[in-house]
């Protein structure tokens, strides 16, 4: 009973591991972006304070 149980839970896991490694991936890259993305609207501020004196 208990192999039949493991059989149908990895017989419905294997099938999406794959696209669940690609989703962590793209997640992983979205969040690498939006560091940089953060890191340049702090270095734009910093900038525009010494610039415009704001």
């Amino acid at each position: 009973m208990e192999t039949e149980i493991v059989g149908i839970l990895l017989g419905a896991v294997l099938p999406i591991y794959p696209l669940l490694y690609a989703i962590y991936q793209k997640i992983g890259r979205y969040d690498e972006v939006v560091e940089e993305f953060k890191k340049l609207q702090d270095e734009h501020e910093n900038h525009r304070e010494r610039f415009h004196g704001t």
